[in-house]
Order: C-alpha cells, then structure tokens, then sequence
C-alpha cells in the first residue's frame, strides 16, 4: 500500500519538472489599427420644387340606407255577396199623371230587368229589390218621395222627368247620390254632377238634328214649303222643363251658325184636343220645318192637325227621341209617315241583335200588353243592365263593405263608353261628361222606324 502511494508522488513530481523546462509559446502578432476615414460634410438639403400634394380628406362615409318598412298587408276586397245580402235599386215617375202613357212602360221594363237580373245571379249573388213610387206627374211628390228615399241612402236612383231631375240636381251631390235619368233637359245634367243623362240631352239632340238638316236640305225639302232655299224652323212644343229643353240659346246660336233659321216657339199644353193654332203661327212665322220635344199624343197631335189644315206637305215634321215610339205611331195612324227623329239607341225592329233579342224573349216570357212593346220598356230594362255594370265595376274597385253612392259616382263618372245589353244603348260619361253624344236620323216609313243615316256624333252643346 505505502509503495503505490509513493509510485503515485514520483509520476506527479515528473510531469511537473517536464512542464516547467518546455520552451514558453509564442506571442501572436497584433495587426496595426486603420486610421478612421474622414466623416464628410452632410449634403445641403434641397429645396423641394414642387408644393408638397395637399392630403386628401378621406370620403365621408355614407349613411347606411334606411330600411323600408313593409308594405301592409290589404286586406283581399270582398267581391261576393254575404248569404241573403240584398241590393236595392230605387226609382220613381208618373204613371198616373200626364206621363202615364210613356212612363208605364218604364216601370215594366225595369221590374222585368230585375228579375231577369236575379235569374242571372242579382248583383255578385247578392238579390236585387225594387223600391218604387209614383209621383202623379207632381214635382211636389217627387221631392216628398226623394226625401224618404234618401234616408235609406240609395247606391244609384232612375228618374224619368225633366223637372223633378232639374229640382233635385243639386240636393243629389250634396247628398253623394248618383241618378240615371230619362229627363235629359240641359239645366239637369249640368255643370257635371250626380246626373247622368241615359240619351244625349235635348239641346244636343236638336243640334244635331240641324246638323243633318243643313246638309241634306235639297233632298229632304217640303214638296211645297215656302222659303224653299232656307231650312227655317219653328219648334212646336209642350210648356214643360221637358218641352222646352230642345231651344237654348246654345242650340239657337248653333242653328244660326249652320244656317238655319229658328223663327218660333209656339207652346202648347200635355194633352191639348188642338193645336192648329200653334201650326198656323208656325206657317206665318216663314217656318218650312216644325220640330217638337214631345212624346206620344204631342206629336201625334201635330201631325194629325198638320193633316186636317191641309199644310201636312208645306213642313218637314220632326222630333227628339222618346217621341219615336209605338204610342205615337198608333196615335198619329197615317198621318206620322214621313215623321224624322232623333233615336240614340236600337229598336224592337233589329231582332237579329242579340240585347234586343234578349228583352224581347223577356217581354213575352212576363205576359206584356201590346201597349207596352214601346221605347219605354226596352230602354228601361236596358237601365237595369246598366246599374248592374256600374255596381259591379265599383264592387270590384272598393269590395262590397265600401259600397256607397259616392263610390258608384266615382266609378260612372270614369267609366267611359260601355254597351248597355249588348249595345241596345250605348253610355258615355267622362270626367265633364254627362251624357252620351252618338244617335242616328230615323224616318217613318209605313210604320216603322227606319234609319236613314248612319250613327251621328251631336254636337256639345250643353250650358256655357
């Protein structure tokens, strides 16, 4: 043990003495340091040429759009009628009066239209009632029976007078209550309002009779009239709103304006035995042409006088529209052949039209009298058709729960042409407009009423 720790001493006290003769290492070289290279002066900074670009402003941002609200839901319109709903249409006139012999009729056909109407399925399926009074051909009853018929607020109402629609004119607009009316005076359907004429009114009616009057003169001419160069006229005529609705001074300036002279106006009253009298005046007045606005024993009384004085061929004799009718054919016999009017609708005798083959099944389908077979009755039925049209037009504008007379006027007063029955009658209202304007000349001529003109176009002459 004490010899390897002696080894151990030995080998350490060698190495030791080796290290310490070895030779000492030598120094490695430091390399010389390079003088620093000059700083060089800064460059001058130059001044810029152009002005620096102004920096834009960042576009505004734009409003977000604002959401639209939702359309609201319509309700759908109610175009059906509701189980037992009813529809009444109201009317009033004289068929115990002066009138009887034309308004009868009317009422005939106006009841027969509605039950036509009904078996056709009423108005939307709901039934359609009458509501009717006669007013004795009294103005004072028709505004009673008006004032009662108001209160149960009337969609629509027919009169048949002159005078009671002159009266009512302005009560009817302001109680929103549109009418039909047979009574087209002038001074009752304007200025436009609740009044809707079913004929050209009677100023425009006779302007338009001087319109055709002027142009065939030397064809149409009395054999042995006197002034035989110039178509001079005297109106013969009732002393009724009715009577005297053909002369205005519209319709007088027109005729002097197509070069016919209006020399008289000789009146008589609804249902005068005589009128000789007013004939003869006439004739001394220079007068070659007599024009009436009358209706069945009015001009039929004129033309049998005409016949009896002897001076029937001395005058060409014409009237306004409700005097073409059977009642004055089978009043005046003989004596109306030749008789000139003014008919703005179709008559019994188209019996290939569709409309007047329609009123005619319904005529006998209800058992009426020969006497009935008049304009009255078919222009009447034919008024029926027209409401239908007018109401169902609204129904389908407003639905039914806005069913009112002002929405009806609203819709008659845009509604344009429309072809009453298949175009028995053709209606045409506008914005100003209150009357239809279209009518054609007929002639008598071995007792019918025979076209001798195509359809005509009356001139405007309603109230300046």
């Amino acid at each position: 043990m004490n010899r390897i720790i002696v080894l151990i001493a030995l080998v350490v006290l060698v190495a030791s003495v080796l290290m310490a003769c070895a030779p000492a290492p030598t120094p490695t070289p430091v390399p010389p340091t390079k003088a620093p290279e000059p700083t060089k002066a800064p460059q001058p900074t130059v001044a810029p040429t152009k002005a620096p670009e102004p920096t834009k402003a960042p576009e505004p941002t734009k409003a977000p759009e604002p959401t639209k609200a939702p359309e609201p839901t319509k309700p759908s319109l109610r175009t059906k009628a509701n189980a037992g709903e009813k529809i009444t249409l109201f009317h009033f006139g004289d068929i115990t009066g002066p009138y009887a012999g034309i308004t009868t009729p009317l009422v005939g056909g106006f009841t027969d239209g509605v039950k036509w109407l009904n078996g056709k399925g009423g108005i939307r399926g709901a039934e359609v009632t009458i509501e009717w009074a006669d007013t004795a051909g009294k103005l004072e009853n028709a505004i009673s029976t008006y004032n009662r018929f108001r209160e149960k607020k009337p969609l629509i109402i027919q009169l048949y007078g002159s005078a009671e629609t002159e009266a009512l004119r302005d009560r009817l607009a302001e109680d929103k209550i549109p009418v039909m009316t047979a009574g087209v005076s002038a001074k009752g359907s304007y200025p436009p309002g609740y009044v809707y004429a079913v004929v050209p009114i009677y100023s425009d009616q006779f302007g338009l009779f001087i319109d055709w009057l002027a142009a065939n003169w030397s064809k149409v001419k009395p054999a042995k009239g006197q002034n035989p160069d110039t178509p001079t006229v005297a109106i013969v005529t009732w002393d009724t709103s009715y009577g005297l609705g053909a002369l205005t001074d519209e319709s007088k300036a027109y005729a002097e304006k197509k070069g016919v002279k209006v020399v008289a106006q000789e009146r008589f009253t609804m249902g005068a035995p005589d009128v000789t009298t007013q004939i003869l005046a006439a004739k001394k007045a220079g007068a070659n042409v007599i024009y009436t606005n009358t209706l069945a024993h009015g001009p039929a009384q004129i033309l049998k006088d005409a016949v009896s004085l002897g001076v029937r061929d001395e005058f060409l004799i014409a009237g306004d529209n409700w005097a073409m009718d059977l009642s004055m054919l089978a009043l005046a016999s003989t004596a109306s052949e030749g008789f000139y009017g003014v008919l703005p609708n179709l008559y019994w005798d188209d019996t290939t039209h569709a409309g007047i083959k329609e009123i005619e099944a319904q005529f006998k389908a209800n058992n009426r009298k020969p006497a009935e077979h008049s304009v009255g009755y078919l222009l009447a039925f034919a008024f029926v058709d027209a409401m239908r049209a007018y109401i169902e037009k609204t129904i389908d504008r407003v639905g039914f729960d806005a069913l009112t007379g002002a929405a009806v006027n609203e819709t008659m007063a845009a509604s344009g042409e429309l072809k009453v029955m298949d175009g028995v009658i053709t209606l045409d209202f506008g914005k100003d407009k209150r009357a239809p304007s279209k009518a054609r000349i007929v002639q008598v001529q071995k007792g019918k009423f025979v076209p001798v003109t195509d359809w005509l176009t009356a001139p405007d002459l309603r109230p300046k």
